[in-house]
């Protein structure tokens, strides 16, 4: 499930970047989160079950506006905002942050305690991403509003993955997900409307849009919410550090950038040593369980 989600994530920044360059990024935001509530929304609402989960998850307005600011509109506008005031490069080299952030922030606010093992693993991580996003970083991008921006943006879907396994554990993620990203459209949708009908897409960067909402981030947004529950917001935040690396590889694959530079593999390595060093242990964890599950039916 964790290759999956890497592999659905560097697919949205691929076809994102794509868009984004001759569309603009609060457009394809707004677009691409209403495209995806609609296809979840037609999935969940399939099945007699399916719609009971969903008029359940509707049913908590409150936790739902949260997590739709927090999880989608905010951090998309925060990112979205941020990239022109500081760069690409300097706005995920503050995301690359996210497993420092959950753990953090899981330690202060919600009781979670990480062994030192996972903590410096997080940190190896969040070194190794931050330190190819420097590679390209431009030291003129220190704009603090910027860095404020995508800070406040990784803080807040940080908080967002406890409140999430928190709150709404006890629904799937296909019932939880539509409602979500309809709260997180009605705000993202008015910050778009002025650019929408300045510059409307054409029907090619529509159809991309669509292709990007339905058919990447759809999947891409189940995976990382099944991923939450079943493993916690510091084991997915690890996770997803192989991302950049990814669509670095894609880039290359896809010709549109040379091979990868000898610093690009060796801080992938580290990336990689730094998320073996989160999963590890709950692999081991649950194989513990499942030991201990053998023995209990033993007896």
């Amino acid at each position: 499930m964790a290759v999956c989600l890497v592999a659905l994530l560097a697919g949205t920044w691929l076809l994102s970047g794509a868009l984004v360059a001759g569309t603009a990024p609060l457009a394809v935001a707004a677009g691409r989160t209403a495209v995806c509530c609609l296809t979840l929304t037609a999935v969940a609402a399939s099945t007699a079950s399916g719609r009971a989960d969903l008029r359940r998850a509707a049913a908590r307005p409150g936790t739902v506006w949260l997590l739709g600011l927090l999880g989608f509109a905010g951090y998309a506008a925060g990112t979205l905002l941020a990239i022109p005031r500081i760069g690409t490069s300097l706005t995920n080299l503050v995301v690359a942050l996210m497993p420092c952030f959950a753990v953090a922030i899981g330690a202060l606010f919600f009781g979670e305690r990480s062994g030192a093992r996972q903590m410096g693993g997080a940190a190896l991580a969040a070194a190794a991403a931050a330190g190819y996003a420097a590679l390209g970083a431009d030291a003129g991008d220190l704009d603090p509003v910027g860095l404020l921006l995508a800070a406040a943006a990784t803080a807040g879907f940080a908080v967002y993955g406890f409140l999430y396994r928190g709150r709404l554990s006890g629904l799937p993620p296909l019932a939880v997900l539509p409602v979500l990203l309809g709260a997180a459209s009605a705000v993202l949708l008015p910050m778009a409307l002025p650019s929408l009908l300045s510059d409307p897409p054409t029907a090619a960067q529509a159809w991309g849009i669509v292709l990007l909402g339905a058919v990447i981030y759809a999947p891409a947004y189940l995976v990382q919410h099944r991923l939450i529950l079943r493993t916690g917001p510091v084991f997915t935040a690890a996770v997803q550090l192989a991302v950049p690396f990814t669509v670095r590889l894609g880039d290359w694959s896809l010709g549109t950038a040379p091979p990868p530079s000898a610093a690009e593999v060796a801080l992938l390595a580290v990336c990689c040593a730094g998320i073996a060093l989160v999963t590890l242990p709950a692999r081991r964890a649950k194989s513990g369980i499942r030991a201990q599950d053998g023995l209990a039916e033993g007896r």
